[in-house]
This record gives structure tokens, C-alpha cells and sequence, in this order.
């Protein structure tokens, strides 16, 4: 133990060497340098230890040992030659060791503690058990001194502790002395009572085995095992007594699974086991062959037309569904082949119930007893209500639900948590959408087929067709809304197959009209006046129905629609040529069409070309006015152009008249040429005019007259013809035929008179 605090002030001769030899023989040497013990050898230095962390001893064979941090090193030595070094080098290392504060012990108290008093003593045995008790002295003063260099209070503490170990194990060895003796006093008793435990524990382990076993194998409920072929599965108190034999035959044979090795060892065991096995595989083939005959008869039955017979195979079976999910626990085979058979045999009833639907569906459209989204939504109804009615029943009846073979189920439905539920729907999802597809393997076909008629019926059929069946799929109507239809319905799936054919067929009927809009041009061009082209028309008409179809589903196909046929009609407009319509006209006229029509819709999707159609009408009708309005004072509006000219470049207003060509006379020629009556024959011609390219079914006979009316206008203010008369001809008493109020008169005189 490595003192805190050691005096390391010697005060002793240094000069101390020891001559020793090592195992191996060879010659080193010990000697105190400074505090410091070094072991040398020759000429080298080996090692050196601190002498108050070093603890030396020797014997009287001549054996040196040096303890320095946990490691021992041992040599041999002449101790009649060193014993006088050995004894000044262990006088050395055991004053380095001594604690501060008690002094250093002089050398005749270290003489008198290591050397021999009793030199004529002999007796080696008496020597040794003296230098031991004073060995023991040394070790004492030398744990007071680490107790004195401890920390405040640690020695108390250290001394209490030691005191508490003593008491306690003083009172262990009083104990265990106890028992020593209550041992001795009986030493048969123990082993006794010992022995008679075991065998009672031994020997109800081995009742409560035989318990479980006869338990287990003699089941009261499985007396009836030997006369299951005599029960009459068709009577309810025949099905019970089947049911409560099965039951304990199936937990028979599941215990088979967590017994131990050594009880299915046993001879009996395993012949009870065979005879279980046994009844197993007879009581299948009973409840097999009585479910089969069952399904065949129900399904021959169903094939007859009574309405009171239909779906009614349901609760008739029922009663029937503890068997089966026995059977899909003890006997996989017996259950997928009842599971074929009701299959087989009920998907050809749904076939034919499918088929009858949508024959009679056609008859009506045919007959035109109904309209078609009623017709429709009712094969839709009787569609859900099967196909619905058919996966609850299977669901439970097949127990698709339950996995009946898992060790901690006992095949009984139970209310899960909604990780759990969710868990095991997905599980389950896949067996029942292939059991359902394969009871209803044509009605996907019958529908696509019953839509692609009522597209053939009219021409908004597919677009009825897609709104009906779309509802349905999302669940807007039908049993498909109701609490507990969910997302897990099949027949929401069989629908989407069909809204997909219904919507490839909306598809087809809008490509259809678009493919059909250079024919519509071809065709306006047979006739004498090109007016509105026919598809913008049908436009109105589509969306007039496709509103009242789509008005309580989804818009989002609709308005594709829209965007799709408007934007290829203002190209065709815009490429549209008739033989006798001026172009301009042609595009006038549809674009306001079109740009009414797209207004009316008040789609967010088709405001830009809703723009873009005003635009383009507006820029027609400048066309058109400018084409065949044109400058009606022609020659009068050259000659003040010039004019204008002229005083322009400096000449006076007053100096004007005096030139030659623009004299008065020149100026009396030309407003000869513009009597009131001309103009208003001009007028009347152009109006004529306007009217043979217009359309009575456009509309725009008035507004184009207008506009050319405010075009004359503005070119009669714009030559300013009074001022100039009055500025560069005073006197003159020159005025034009017709003053702004004139014109405005006669433009509506004549749209009166027309």
C-alpha cells in the first residue's frame, strides 16, 4: 500500500551495496543512491526503485526479495559476507517508509529491532518467530502511520468500517455454527423430509399429466365420434351435436401440436391420436359431401325463374359456416374443392342474372320506355346489391376474414384494433377479389358491352354512361356510400373497369367531332352563304347536355372536352374559306359565335380563349369595314388632302384658292360629284351589299351597319371639310352635300327601310 506522504530525507550513509546473483547465475548489485533503491549490473543500470514504495526481505538461506508495485523480484546472496549490508540496506528502506511526524528511529532502536540479542541462541525456529513478532511491530507502525498521513477523518472512517466488517461476520459465524449443530443433531431428518417432498411433487405432476391427457383424448364431446355418419346434418339439433364433435376434434388434434415429446411417445397416445386422425378425415368427407350437394341444389334452384328463390341460397347456408371454417383449418383440400364448387356453379347464375340485366336494358333503350341514366342507374343498383350481398356472404361463410391456422386463433372473429384490422384486410384482400372475380366472370364484359349500346344510342351516351358508373365508383350513390361499404367493396372495382371503357368512349366521341370539323367547312361551302359553321352549334349543344349529365359529378373530363373542341374550332375558323362569303365575314361571324358560347359556360379553364375570340371577331369586323366601306368621298378627301398639304408647306390659307388646282372651279367639280342623293344611294347599295354577306343566323347585320356608320363619321370629322371651305374659300358659299347629322340620318333611314 503506497503511503500519501513519506519522508524522504534519509539522514543515513548512503553508501550501501549488496552483492547478489539471479537464477540464472548472473552477478548484480544493490546500493542505495539518494532515496532511491538501483539494481545494477556490471556497468549498466537496470532499475531503480523509490525506497518508501519498496519493501525488502531476506532469509537465512541467503534469499533476497524486493515487493515494488505489485511485482516481486528474488535473488541469492553469501550472507556471511553481506550480512552486515543486508542489514544496513533493510535498516535504510524501513526508515524511508516510516510516516512524517513520528520521527526517525535511531540506530541503536534499529539495531536493537533487526539484529540478533540472543547471539549465542542457535535455535533457527525461535529465531524466525522472533524476527516475526517484530516484523508484525514494524507492520503495525507502519499502518498508524498511514492512518495519521490520512485525510481528515478518513482513519475514523476506516477504523468504524472495519469494526462493522468484524461484527459482521462474528455474527455469520455464529450462525453458520448453529446450523452446524442443528445439522449434527439430526443429520437423517433434512434428507428425509427432502425425499417425501420430491416424491408428492413427482407425484401430482404425474396426476396432472394423466389429468390432461384423459382430457385431452376423452373428451366427453367426442363420444359421438363413432355415430357423426348417423347425425342428419339438415336438422338444426343434428348440426349441433356435429359441430360440438368437431370442435373438440379439431382442439384434440391442435393440442397434438404443443404436446411434449414423451407424451406422444406413448402407446396409447398414439393410438388415440390415429383414431382422432381417423374420425378427422370421415367427418370431412361427410360435411364435403353434404355442402357439396347442398351448393348443387341451391344453384339448380336458383336457375329457375321465381323471384322469391333469388339470393335466398344465403341464409340457407349459413347455419353451414362453422363447418366450413373446420374444414379450412383440419382439411384444405375438402374446403377449396366446396370452394370450386360454389364457384362453379354460382358464377354461371350470375352470368345469366348479368346477362338478363343488360338485354333488357337494351329493349328499353330500344323501346324508349325510360330514359337512359334511369335504366342505367338501376342495372347499376341490382349490380351493387349482388355483388355486395355476395361478398358478405362469402367473406363469412369462407371466413376470407380469419386466418383459422394461426396456433393463437380460435378461428372465431374478433374485434381488432385499426393497425390489425388494417393488417389483416390487406392479407385477406387478394383472396377475395380473386373468389369474387371468378363468381362474376362475365359482368365486366355484359357492362362494357351495355355502355358501348347506350354510346350507339345517342351521342351523349358515353359521356351519360361515364357520369352514371363515375358516381358509382366514387362512391356518390348507391349501396357503395353506406356505412360499411368502404373501399373494400369489389364491385367499386368491377365499376372503375367500366367507367374506363365509358370514358374511352366519351373520348372516341369528342375525337370524333374533332376529326369532323374540316367536314363542316366542306360543307358550308355547298351552300350560298357560309354563315355559322355547323359545329359551333353542336358545341351549344353538347354543352347544354353534358351540363345537365356532369352536374353532380366530376367536370374535370368535361372540361378537358371543352378546352379541346374550342381550341381546334378557332383554328379552323381561322383557316375557313366559302366561295361567296368574304373570309372576313366567315370569321366574324364565328368567332362571335364562339366567343358567345364559351361566355356561357363560365369555365375558368377557357377564359384565355375566351379572349382570344373576342380578339380575333373585333380584328375581322375592322377587316371587313375597311374592305368594303372603304373612303365613300374619295375624290373630295384626295383633293382637301392636298390642300392640307399645301398650307403645310407655307402657303397662306387665303392664297390657296388662287392656285389651279385648287381653285374654286376645281372645288365646285368635285362636290358636283357628291349630291345628297348620291350619297344616299352609295349607301343604300353598300347596305345591300352587307347584307348578301351576312347571315340572318349570325346576327351581326346591324352591329357591322353600325360600325361603318361611326367609320363614315370619323372620316368625314377627320377631313374637316367645313373649316376648310370656310379658312381657304371665304365667300365662296361652298358646302358638302350631306353635314354629320345628314349622315347619321340617312344610315338609319336606310336600316329602317331594309
Amino acid at each position: 500500500m503506497k503511503l500519501e506522504e513519506v519522508n524522504t530525507n534519509i539522514g543515513l550513509d548512503p553508501a550501501v551495496s549488496v552483492d547478489i546473483v539471479t537464477a540464472d547465475g548472473k552477478a548484480q548489485k544493490l546500493s542505495v543512491e539518494g532515496g532511491t533503491l538501483v539494481l545494477t549490473e556490471g556497468s549498466s543500470r537496470l532499475r531503480c526503485w523509490p525506497l518508501h514504495n519498496i519493501k525488502i526481505k531476506t532469509d537465512f538461506s541467503g534469499g533476497v526479495s524486493i515487493e515494488a508495485g505489485g511485482e516481486t523480484l528474488s535473488w541469492t546472496s553469501n550472507i556471511e559476507r553481506c550480512k552486515t549490508s543486508l542489514n544496513r540496506l533493510t535498516q535504510i528502506v524501513l526508515t524511508a517508509s516510516l510516516p512524517v511526524g513520528m520521527g526517525q528511529p535511531s540506530d541503536a532502536a534499529l539495531a536493537a529491532l533487526l539484529e540478533d540479542s540472543e547471539p549465542d541462541d542457535t535455535d533457527a525456529e525461535r529465531r524466525v518467530k522472533r524476527l516475526g513478532d517484530r516484523l508484525a511491530r514494524l507492520d503495525a507502525l507502519n499502518v498508524a502511520g498511514m492512518l495519521a498521513a490520512a485525510t481528515e477523518g478518513g482513519g475514523a472512517q476506516l477504523a468504524a468500517k472495519l469494526e462493522a466488517g468484524s461484527a459482521a461476520g462474528t455474527a455469520l459465524s455464529t450462525r453458520l455454527s448453529r446450523l452446524e449443530a442443528l445439522t449434527r443433531a439430526a443429520p437423517a431428518a433434512l434428507h428425509a423430509r427432502s425425499g417425501a417432498a420430491r416424491s408428492d411433487a413427482a407425484a401430482r405432476a404425474l396426476l396432472v399429466e394423466l389429468t390432461e391427457i384423459y382430457e385431452w383424448l376423452d373428451n366427453p364431446a367426442l363420444k359421438d365420434l363413432d355415430t357423426l355418419s348417423e347425425i342428419s346434418l339438415a336438422t338444426a339439433d343434428g348440426r349441433a351435436r356435429a359441430l360440438r364433435a368437431a370442435e373438440a376434434l379439431r382442439n384434440a388434434l391442435r393440442a397434438e401440436r404443443t404436446a411434449s415429446t414423451a407424451r406422444l411417445r406413448l402407446g396409447a397416445v398414439r393410438e388415440r391420436l390415429r383414431r382422432l386422425a381417423r374420425a378427422k378425415d370421415n367427418l370431412a368427407a361427410l360435411l364435403a359431401r353434404h355442402l357439396n350437394n347442398a351448393l348443387i341444389h341451391l344453384a339448380n334452384e336458383a336457375h329457375a325463374p321465381t323471384p322469391n328463390t333469388r339470393r335466398s341460397h344465403h341464409s340457407e347456408l349459413m347455419p353451414y359456416a362453422p363447418f366450413m371454417r373446420w374444414l379450412k383449418d383440419m382439411d384444405d383440400k375438402a374446403y377449396d374443392g366446396l370452394v370450386k364448387v360454389y364457384v362453379s356453379t354460382w358464377s354461371r347464375v350470375h352470368e345469366r342474372e348479368a346477362r338478363v340485366w343488360c338485354d333488357g336494358t337494351r329493349t328499353s333503350l330500344n323501346t324508349q320506355t325510360a330514359t337512359v341514366d334511369d335504366l342505367l342507374d338501376e342495372v347499376l343498383t341490382m349490380v351493387e346489391s349482388t355483388c355486395n350481398a355476395e361478398q358478405d356472404f362469402c367473406t363469412q361463410f369462407f371466413y376470407l376474414d380469419v386466418d383459422v391456422k394461426s396456433d393463437n386463433s380460435d378461428g372465431e372473429r374478433s374485434e381488432k384494433s385499426d393497425g390489425g384490422e388494417r393488417n389483416e384486410q390487406k392479407k385477406n384482400t387478394s383472396e377475395t377479389k380473386k373468389l369474387l372475380g371468378e363468381l362474376f366472370p362475365a359482368l365486366e364484359t355484359e357492362l362494357v358491352s351495355l355502355v358501348g349500346s347506350i354510346e350507339k344510342h345517342e351521342p351523349y351516351g358515353a359521356m351519360r354512361a361515364l357520369a352514371c358508373v363515375g358516381r358509382r365508383v366514387l362512391g356518390e350513390g348507391g349501396e357503395g356510400s353506406e356505412v360499411g361499404g368502404g373501399e373494400a367493396r369489389w364491385s367499386r372495382a368491377a365499376l372503375a373497369a367500366v367507367a374506363v371503357a365509358a370514358k374511352r368512349g366519351a373520348d372516341r366521341a369528342v375525337a370524333d367531332r374533332l376529326a369532323a370539323l374540316n367536314d363542316a367547312v366542306k360543307q358550308a361551302a355547298k351552300k350560298p352563304k357560309c354563315g355559322i359553321l355547323s359545329f359551333i352549334p353542336e358545341l351549344e349543344e353538347m354543352s347544354s347536355v353534358c351540363e345537365s349529365i356532369f352536374a353532380r359529378g366530376r367536370r374535370a373530363d368535361l372540361d378537358r372536352w371543352y378546352l379541346s373542341l374550342a381550341t381546334a374550332m378557332l383554328r379552323t375558323i381561322q383557316l375557313a374559306e366559302h366561295p361567296r362569303t368574304p373570309r372576313a365575314v366567315v370569321q366574324m361571324e364565328n368567332y362571335h359565335r364562339l366567343h358567345a358560347c364559351v361566355s356561357s359556360l363560365r369555365v375558368t379553364a377557357l377564359d384565355s380563349l375566351r379572349r382570344d375570340a373576342r380578339m380575333r371577331y373585333s380584328e375581322a369586323l375592322k377587316q371587313y369595314v375597311t374592305q368594303y366601306f372603304g373612303r365613300p368621298l374619295e375624290k373630295l378627301a384626295q383633293f382637301f388632302e392636298r390642300v392640307g398639304e399645301a398650307v403645310a408647306s407655307g402657303v397662306k390659307e387665303d392664297e390657296v384658292c388662287y392656285r389651279t388646282a385648287f381653285s374654286k372651279h376645281e372645288l365646285r367639280r368635285l362636290l358636283a360629284l357628291y349630291p345628297a342623293h348620291e350619297v344616299r344611294k352609295s349607301l343604300h347599295r353598300l347596305y345591300r351589299t352587307v347584307e348578301k354577306h351576312l347571315s340572318e343566323e349570325g346576327g351581326l347585320l346591324q352591329v357591322v351597319w353600325r360600325a361603318m356608320q361611326e367609320e363614315f363619321i370619323a372620316q368625314h370629322v377627320a377631313l374637316q371639310v367645313d373649316a376648310r371651305i370656310a379658312s381657304c374659300y371665304p365667300g365662296a358659299g361652298l358646302t358638302l352635300p350631306l353635314s354629320t347629322q345628314d349622315i347619321l340620318d340617312a344610315f338609319s333611314d336606310i336600316a329602317r327601310e331594309h
